[in-house]
């Protein structure tokens, strides 16, 4: 059961225990007492009082605890240029909240729950993850994202060039990921250089005599949505 109905629901019936309990005290029937008249043992004796008590202070325990836990996920929400293995902990529906919030990024929402599956399955930032495809593809907007399904650039090494072909927005991006994860974030991989944004672009996106600043231009974006991500989630409302 809903932890939240279950709490209702003990909430509920230690009132309805506590009204009948009163009401089988004080009203009377031709001066019989109305637990006499079918209301069995006045409804829930004092036994059933107290194990609906102990049962509400547990859930209500259980629920501070779990608030706890939920401010500390929320406060701990991060994107690292140092390093992108440092995933962020962001939630579907909050990346959501943040692309649509984010100018220009709401043609990426249909994005979120791919950058939070990066996360999970490849320990790749999702604002990282994000941010690649905001510059590579227009926040998939582009010719390539619109015709190829590629958000990332993946195989694209010059204008002319025609890059892989996906079968969906989702796929480019977790395949990005899993090729990041594998290629160039494992200390043995043919393309590690670090951990940073920076060590990857050497790779990914080199400048090849002109400077790209591919690198920069994807940590501005990545550290945009995480300013989003503040200001909705993290600001002060008093």
């Amino acid at each position: 059961m809903n932890f939240k109905k279950h709490l209702m629901i003990c909430i509920c019936l230690l009132f309805m225990v506590f009204s009948f309990s009163i009401l089988s005290k004080n009203l009377t029937i031709s001066g019989e007492d109305l637990s006499s008249n079918n209301i069995e043992n006045e409804i829930a004796k004092n036994e059933e009082v107290e194990k609906l008590k102990i049962e509400y202070e547990e859930l209500e325990a259980r629920r501070r605890e779990e608030d706890i836990v939920e401010a500390n996920r929320v406060q701990g929400v991060s994107y690292l240029r140092e390093n992108v293995t440092v995933i962020s902990e962001i939630t579907e529906e909050e990346m959501k909240e943040v692309l649509i919030n984010t100018t220009g990024s709401k043609t990426m929402v249909h994005l979120a729950g791919a950058f939070v599956e990066c996360e999970k399955k490849y320990g790749v930032n999702a604002f990282f993850m994000a941010g690649i495809v905001a510059l590579e593809s227009g926040f998939a907007t582009s010719r390539r994202a619109i015709e190829d399904n590629n958000l990332t650039g993946y195989e694209v090494y010059s204008d002319s060039s025609e890059g892989r072909l996906f079968s969906s927005h989702q796929e480019s991006v977790l395949h990005t990921a899993r090729h990041l994860s594998n290629n160039y974030l494992k200390e043995d991989a043919m393309y590690y250089k670090g951990l940073s944004v920076d060590a990857i672009q050497l790779n990914y996106c080199p400048d090849e005599g002109e400077d790209k600043r591919w690198e920069e231009k994807v940590d501005y974006l990545a550290s945009n949505f995480l300013k989003t991500y503040d200001n909705l989630f993290r600001a002060d409302k008093s």
